[in-house]
């Protein structure tokens, strides 16, 4: 059991860290619709910022 935890911990982890640089990089290279530097820093808030990136974030790119 504590074996699964420490996984799962792991794996959480690497999805927040692995969102968080695809979230800083899409801000920086594309054209986004929002400011920049709240949502640079929302997005490397720990597990909560890649979850915010991921629901409303995304949608304030503009793929033109």
């Amino acid at each position: 059991m504590q074996k699964t935890i420490i996984i799962i911990t792991i794996i959480l982890s690497l999805w927040s860290i692995i969102t968080t640089f695809k979230a800083i990089y899409l801000i920086i290279n594309k054209q986004f619709n929002g400011n920049k530097t709240k949502w640079i820093l929302i997005s490397m808030i720990a597990f909560i910022g890649p979850l915010l990136w991921i629901t409303n974030g995304k949608k304030l790119i503009s793929n033109k």
